[in-house]
């Protein structure tokens, strides 16, 4: 009876003990793929479900939370402006965690802001690795789609939370490269601010006129077209950036890998604008013959 109770409690402990282990493994499984979705407060049920589907998820596999037009204008009220907030939270994005390969940005639906201008706000921000999608249901500016990915990096499964200097200064560098955007272009806009910090983080500027020289020599370029006041505010988020010491080792890789894709974006286009002009010519020469043979 004694050896019998003895199998008896072994066999109960050893299914204990794998009901555990099961439980555990799956729940360890399913927050090594967590991810974090974050909607606009103000978007309809059938428009957050629409972004939902659209980012390819639901409640059960991902962190879904809302973002607040209240948090947007936390993090934003000082450096944009009413006109570039709105009243009402729309942005949405998505955002997974990854263990290598860098931060891969996609955007939809957001006009002010690009791929390229969030990545480059990311790193600042400290985010290394990571599968960041931003998106509306309609068209939107895109100004505060930054503060939902931050957010939902946040809530992710890295659960970092992350400084508040690097979200301020972060936040005001993708405002200030919108700005000059409307001058200059997305693409030279996030070019121009990604050189500039580059050699910020590397110099390390000890006083303002060190980082002014900084910013002064990249803009030389650009002077017809940016303001005194455009150009004050690059050497604003700059000398912010520039007292976040960052590490220019552990960002060399980041900040190279968006020139690169900018240099490919600005390839395609110029590509695009070649093949439209040979275009152009031989309708032109097509017209000609026609016009001629007319006569």
């Amino acid at each position: 009876m004694k050896f019998k109770s003895f199998i008896s409690k072994a066999i109960i402990s050893s299914l204990t003990l794998s009901l555990f282990f099961t439980s555990v493994i799956g729940r360890q499984a399913f927050a090594d793929s967590f991810k974090s979705v974050t909607l606009g407060a103000d978007l309809s049920d059938a428009q957050k479900a629409e972004m939902l589907k659209y980012f390819e998820v639901t409640k059960s596999d991902a962190n879904v939370l809302e973002v607040t037009s209240k948090e947007e204008h936390s993090y934003l009220g000082k450096v944009a402006t009413e006109a570039q907030l709105g009243n009402k939270a729309i942005s949405c994005s998505y955002v997974e965690p990854t263990e290598k390969g860098g931060i891969n940005v996609t955007t939809n639906n957001l006009t002010w802001v690009n791929d390229g201008m969030i990545k480059n706000a990311l790193i600042t921000a400290g985010v290394e690795n990571a599968n960041v999608k931003a998106s509306a249901p309609f068209k939107v500016s895109g100004t505060a789609a930054l503060t939902g990915i931050l957010k939902g990096f946040e809530n992710s499964s890295t659960g970092k939370k992350i400084d508040e200097n690097k979200k301020e200064a972060a936040n005001e560098e993708l405002v200030t490269t919108g700005d000059i955007a409307e001058k200059i272009g997305q693409n030279d806009a996030s070019n121009l601010m990604n050189d500039i910090k580059k050699d910020v983080v590397k110099e390390k500027p000890k006083t303002d006129e060190e980082l002014n020289k900084i910013v002064d020599k990249a803009v030389k370029d650009y002077k017809g077209n940016l303001s005194d006041d455009d150009i004050a505010k690059i050497k604003d988020v700059m000398s912010k950036i520039n007292s976040l010491d960052l590490n220019y080792n552990n960002l060399k890789a980041q900040m190279d890998d968006v020139t690169n894709q900018l240099k490919d974006k600005l390839t395609s286009k110029e590509a695009q604008g070649f093949f439209d002009k040979l275009e152009k010519m031989f309708s032109d020469f097509l017209s000609s013959i026609k016009g001629a043979f007319s006569k």
